[in-house]
């Protein structure tokens, strides 16, 4: 009787170990799915659990009771209400550059230089006329050449009292040295005669009788004066 009680006592220890193990074995097991629900793995090392469950598995642990989740399923992102980043690109892109093109270089002719084909002409007959005068004698020749282009330059640039320069030039012709006397003297003397303002008797005789020769109008009207005052004397 002893023996049974021992034995049916043994039984029931073996019998609660193995509820016990069954148990606990359960429930150390878990379960990985990944995101679509499929099982990959089956494993009761927690470490390698908590590893998977950082990177999104789906855990289920195996209990006696059945299934249950660690931890719940990752909400799935709808890719249409995802918000797109665009990110600017830190470089600004540069432009290539815009190199117009260099206009050819627009010369325009240098004009000739002009020439004073008159005063060369004069000169030339300042030479042969020299020449003809003093022969040999360069030095006179060339005087006188000097002298007379002087002259002619002088006359050229006269712009006032033309009818007194054409009367001189009309008288001396190439001679410009007595055209440039003649007319340095003829506007003196006209000068002087405008401003005479006795005995205008006088002076409209001296006129009448010499014209433009302003000298010879001066000259007149002196003596004439002179002579009238030793008669009234």
């Amino acid at each position: 009787m002893k023996n049974v009680k021992f034995l049916l006592l043994i039984v029931c220890l073996i019998f609660f170990l193995n509820v016990i193990f069954f148990n606990c074995s359960f429930a150390t097991l878990y379960i990985l799915k990944d995101q679509e629900g499929k099982d990959i793995w089956i494993t009761n090392q927690e470490n390698i659990v908590s590893k998977y469950e950082k990177l999104g598995y789906i855990i289920w642990i195996l209990k006696v009771r059945g299934l249950s989740k660690k931890s719940p399923e990752p909400e799935l992102i709808d890719s249409e209400s995802q918000t797109k980043v665009v990110i600017p690109p830190t470089t600004k892109p540069i432009p290539a550059p815009t190199t117009k093109p260099i206009p050819a270089p627009t010369t325009k002719p240098i004009p000739a230089p002009t020439t004073n084909t008159n005063r060369d002409k004069m000169i030339e007959i300042f030479k042969k006329e020299a020449s003809a005068k003093w022969g040999e004698n360069y030095e006179m020749v060339n005087y006188t050449v000097r002298n007379q282009t002087q002259a002619y330059d002088w006359v050229v640039n006269q712009t006032r009292y033309p009818d007194i320069m054409s009367r001189a030039k009309s008288k001396w012709q190439n001679n410009y040295e007595m055209v440039k006397y003649t007319y340095e003297n003829q506007v003196e003397a006209y000068k002087w005669v405008l401003s005479q303002t006795a005995y205008p008797d006088i002076m409209a005789r001296a006129k009448q009788k010499w014209g433009g020769n302003y000298e010879m109008v001066k000259y007149e009207y002196e003596n004439q004066v002179e002579a009238y005052k030793a008669l009234k004397n």
